[in-house]
């Protein structure tokens, strides 16, 4: 049985495994190493997942989903047709299909797997991923950070090679910033910052929304389709953009033509606010770690969004630095997971690498100032290392106090409303008079993301309680519903899959295209349906390959 790594992405999920010494890629299915995250549900009621689901978000955008690595964590739940999703038990559906084709390409069962997340994903976000594995019926004992997986594919390749490095992790839903110091196979994660919600994603937002400005389309008024046919052109002119100096968006609407044309400088006017986001928690991560860009031994860019020039460019802009692109940024957080996957499985090769983790939100009670209004009082401080324990005194805030009650709270809000509430707990005391010490608070967090609370009042009795994630973990018998709900789900694994996708792939370039290249597309995809449905295997390898190729020039 194998342990892999997992890159769970907001726009595409990868695998790798660290095997005979050196690290494997997992390719899908399909014979592709990106597997786009989207879910979405067949006619017959069968679950879609990856590439065919992704052409079928402008054809049934009702029936798909796509982006809910966004609001891991939260309450917000998905309609696909008349089911509702949560993110977690779509992020399940994702990870089984990950599993299944890993199990394919390795030909044996997994037992494990290293997730990654952002390095700024809350506890809430963390329990939900993890939750998510469970349900999936993968074994998910560690998390790793997004920019620490990166960190680590950039050593691996270059020999773990000393140094501090600032690790820019800029994906299609999430930015992680990370400054990252590695000395004599010890990396050690010295600060971090991000922001949960700045992506790819708005820039594509950025340019679907000019290219209505510009062409005098009113966003209101557009179906369901016309939207996603015009968010699709948005992010295939960005993805254009980082290797063509010009990109050319076309989009048919009720059988009119609406173009626009864009360039890189555009595109920074365009998408400013993005950039602006991009700066702030570069700037954190170097104040906290108080370090300046010449104190770093490299800037290092991953994440789907850092292959855009523009991005690079404005790193450097604001940094003075010039960031190192020299590997993959679609794979490098998949490779580092899949690195130490390889260490969890006690391979030789990786035992003398030591990953340090860090608390990447502060931890606190509420408590009261002399002026008597609420403040939060922090126990642990942002980016203290893990495992970690502090304790603070507190005091009596009424005459003759007999309890006292701690509400727990994870930010850097000086209000403690500001910040996530985690839950609360209380202990008894001896009547205590305004002012005298009344309990010691403390707290305790280790690098799975546990955190244990003691209280001990003025007699050392003390009461204890884990609240970390309590409000997203399910009961057993919870786990097992949705489970067993999820386990009902048919994955139709007696389709052919390459020509599930290449169909979905013809209709959504059917809505796209006019005139002769409509037609063309509508009489190519008879045919193709006729040879799948009565050709020799032959036939049909020919007439995959030659409807590929038609449908590659139209994409082109």
């Amino acid at each position: 049985m194998a342990i892999i790594g997992i890159d769970l992405g907001t726009t595409n999920c990868l695998a790798a495994v660290y095997a005979e010494d050196q690290i494997r890629i997992i390719r899908n299915s399909l014979g592709n190493v990106l597997t786009p995250s989207v879910v979405g549900i067949a006619e017959d009621g069968s679950i879609l997942c990856g590439d065919i689901a992704r052409e079928r978000l402008i054809t049934n955008p009702e029936l798909t989903v796509s982006e809910f690595k966004r609001t891991m964590g939260t309450d917000h739940v998905y309609k696909l047709g008349l089911e509702a999703y949560s993110s977690q038990q779509l992020s399940s559906i994702m990870l089984r299909k990950i599993v299944s084709d890993a199990e394919s390409f390795l030909g044996e069962k997994i037992e494990e797997a290293v997730i990654s997340v952002p390095a700024y994903f809350d506890d809430k976000m963390r329990t939900a991923t993890k939750q998510a594995a469970e349900l999936a019926g993968i074994k998910c004992e560690r998390l790793i950070n997004e920019p620490s997986a990166a960190a680590l594919a950039y050593l691996y390749k270059h020999g773990w090679k000393d140094g501090t490095y600032m690790v820019v992790d800029f994906g299609g839903g999430t930015l992680d910033v990370s400054v990252i110091d590695s000395f004599d196979g010890v990396m050690e994660i010295i600060a971090v910052a991000g922001n949960n919600r700045l992506g790819g994603k708005d820039i594509n937002e950025a340019i679907y929304k000019y290219f209505c400005q510009t062409n005098g389309i009113n966003e209101a008024e557009l179906s369901l389709e016309e939207k996603a046919a015009i968010y699709r052109m948005s992010e295939a002119s960005k993805i254009a953009l980082s290797s063509n100096p010009i990109a050319v968006m076309t989009v048919v609407l009720d059988d009119q033509e609406y173009s626009l044309t864009l360039d890189n400088n555009m595109l920074i006017k365009i998408a400013h606010e993005v950039f602006e986001k991009l700066y702030a928690p570069i700037k954190k991560v170097l104040k906290d770690s108080r370090l300046s860009p010449d104190d770093l031994e490299a800037i290092v860019l991953v994440g789907g969004s850092c292959k855009m020039p523009t991005v690079a460019a404005y790193i450097e802009q604001v940094t003075g630095s010039r960031p190192c692109t020299d590997i993959d940024p679609d794979t490098a957080v998949c490779v580092g997971a899949g690195i130490f996957s390889g260490k969890k499985a006690k391979n030789e090769q990786l035992k003398d690498i030591v990953m340090t983790d860090i608390c990447p939100f502060s931890l606190g009670v509420k408590s009261h100032d002399c002026n008597d209004e609420a403040v939060m009082s922090f126990i642990i401080e942002r980016n203290s290392m893990l495992p970690c324990s502090n304790e603070r005194s507190y005091y009596a805030y009424h005459e003759q106090q007999t309890k006292v009650e701690f509400n727990v709270y994870q930010g850097e809000s000086i209000i403690p409303e500001n910040n996530t509430f985690l839950g609360n707990l209380s202990i008894d005391c001896p009547p205590t008079p305004k002012g005298e010490f009344i309990a010691n608070v403390r707290m305790t967090y280790d690098i799975n993301g546990i955190l244990i609370i003691d209280i001990t009042n003025k007699d050392l009795v003390t009461v204890t309680k884990t609240l970390i994630g309590n409000n997203i973990r399910l009961s057993d018998k919870e786990k097992e519903r949705i489970k067993a709900r999820l386990d009902k789900l048919r994955f139709d694994r007696d389709k052919d899959e390459e020509q599930e996708f290449l169909v979905s792939r013809a209709e959504r370039i059917i809505e796209e295209t006019l005139s002769f290249e409509r037609q063309a597309v509508i009489d190519a995809l008879t045919s193709f349906k006729a040879v799948m449905q009565n050709g020799n295997s032959i036939q049909k390898r020919k007439a995959k390959e030659s409807f590929s190729e038609l449908l590659d020039r139209l994409d082109s």
